[in-house]
């Protein structure tokens, strides 16, 4: 054959739905983890964010109230009432402790407001904004403000003082801006994990499809590693084993072919060389050996035709029995009938061995009269002169799951028997043991036999005799 004839067994691996399965875990893991990691900092930054604003506003409005309040004055006296009241409203953590402090250009502190408690070390300070004074700086803000940082600072600083006002901010927008990025990220990720999940599934479905573009280019040979998924790897088991048949098939679709084109050119050279010859004046018409010759050939080849006929017939299911009940003792009997004068004649003895008080069988005569002659004409092929053909029939249980009950009838001759190797192919077509012992066979003859016994929902095996010879038994059904 064209490939090779084992067939590797499919590999044990994780079944392509818990695959899947994990595949679609993963995938929505690492798509909620990246859109809740972007929308946490998207949540983070617009808090601090928020804060910052916060404490900018509260910041503008401290130093106005202060630079109004020294400018009463102008003087420091009537600062650090105001920075009680302002302490309580500084933005903060809860549960931190807050602080303000203005100290003047010589650094002396002159109001100091802080909400600890009795007894607590108050909180650190640092320098927020300068306080002015008809634009001038008179002193500066203390204060524990977390959220802004130095540069922002002194980029407020710089800025002119207002009652209120903010810095720009828009949260809700800084909060779609996460859950887009979050999604985008999520839907990024959860193609990288697909794609990494389906890898073994595209691998070898792309695997499977070369095989099959091969095996329809005709290249019977292919085959498929299995491999992947346990799904996977047991189609490609499924579909190796089709090649397998495929492949084996082919070659015995060439084989039959070769084997008929041999069979018919004997017949066909042996009746054109004698026609010839007569028509040559090398034979005379009317010699009866010569026209006997003619005859048999013409009959072999009428023989193969309906061979070939009815195993075409019995291929594509369209076989017909004539099935009748009959008693299994007369079909043995009738056999040993028909076959007396031909053993006779090649100084063979036919004994029947029939068993007392057989059931019926339910056959096609013709048919099944076919499968004995067959199977008879074999034997006598086979059995020397002197030798022994024996016909049986005996009640037997099938060696089977359903143990059923049957008739089992026998062929058995005292010839050389068959070689072990080649007793699994006897029943194939145009399978010859011995071309040259037997060059009358057409080698259809045992495959019609099988056809025609599974036809009758039979079965037919063959044996080696202990000693010498071999044996053929059908075995049918009790009616």
């Amino acid at each position: 054959m064209s490939g090779s004839s084992r067939l590797e067994k499919p590999a044990r691996s994780l079944g392509f739905a818990l695959w899947l399965a994990i595949g679609f875990a993963a995938v929505t893991v690492v798509s909620i983890s990246s859109v809740g990691m972007l929308a946490s900092l998207g949540g983070r930054e617009t808090q601090l964010a928020l804060d910052e604003t916060r404490e900018v506003s509260y910041l503008r409005q401290v130093t106005a109230m202060v630079q109004m309040t020294y400018g009463v004055g102008p003087s420091w006296e009537r600062v650090e009432p105001v920075l009680v009241d302002l302490t309580s409203a500084m933005p903060g953590p809860m549960g931190r402790s807050r602080r303000l402090q203005v100290r003047d250009l010589s650094g002396r502190i002159v109001a100091d407001a802080t909400d600890a408690p009795p007894g607590r070390e108050p909180p650190p300070v640092r320098r927020l904004l300068s306080l002015r004074y008809q634009g001038e700086v008179v002193g500066s803000l203390f204060g524990t403000m977390p959220a802004l940082t130095p540069d922002q600072l002194i980029q407020l600083d710089s800025a002119p003082v207002a009652m209120t006002g903010a810095m720009p901010i828009d949260p809700q927008t800084n909060m779609n801006r996460a859950l887009l990025g979050g999604a985008g990220l999520g839907a990024f990720a959860a193609l990288l994990v697909g794609a990494i999940f389906m890898h073994p599934l595209t691998t070898g479905v792309s695997a499977l499809r070369a095989g099959a573009q091969r095996i329809a280019a005709g290249e019977l040979g292919a085959r498929v590693k299995p491999s992947g998924f346990a799904e996977l790897a047991e189609l490609a088991g499924s579909f190796n084993q089709l090649a397998e048949s495929l492949d084996r098939q082919e070659e015995a679709r060439r084989r039959l072919v070769a084997d008929i084109a041999h069979d018919l050119r004997t017949p066909l050279t042996v009746i054109s060389g004698t026609v010839e010859a007569m028509l040559d004046g090398i034979y005379d018409p009317n010699d009866h050996v010569h026209l006997r010759s003619v005859r048999d050939e013409a009959g072999r080849l009428a023989r193969m035709v309906n061979d070939l006929r009815a195993l075409s017939l019995a291929d594509a299911g369209q076989m017909r029995l004539d099935l009748v009940v009959v008693p299994a003792s007369s079909v043995i009997e009738d056999a040993c009938a028909r076959f007396a004068t031909r053993a006779a004649d090649c100084a063979v003895a036919l004994e029947p061995s029939i068993t007392p008080g057989l059931p019926n069988v339910r056959i096609d005569p013709v048919r099944f009269a076919q499968v004995l002659g067959n199977l008879i004409e074999n034997a006598l092929r086979f059995t020397p002169s002197g030798g022994t053909i024996m016909l049986g029939a005996h009640l037997m249980v099938r060696a089977d799951a359903q143990g059923a009950l049957g008739v089992a009838m026998s062929v058995s001759d005292t010839g050389p028997g068959i070689p072990s190797e080649a007793l699994p192919h006897i029943f194939d077509r145009f399978y010859r043991v011995d071309q040259a012992r037997s060059p009358g066979g057409s080698g259809l003859g045992l495959a019609i036999v099988r056809t025609l016994v599974e036809a009758h929902n039979g079965t037919v095996a063959v044996a080696n005799r202990p000693g010498s010879g071999a044996v053929f038994t059908v075995w049918l059904p009790v009616a």
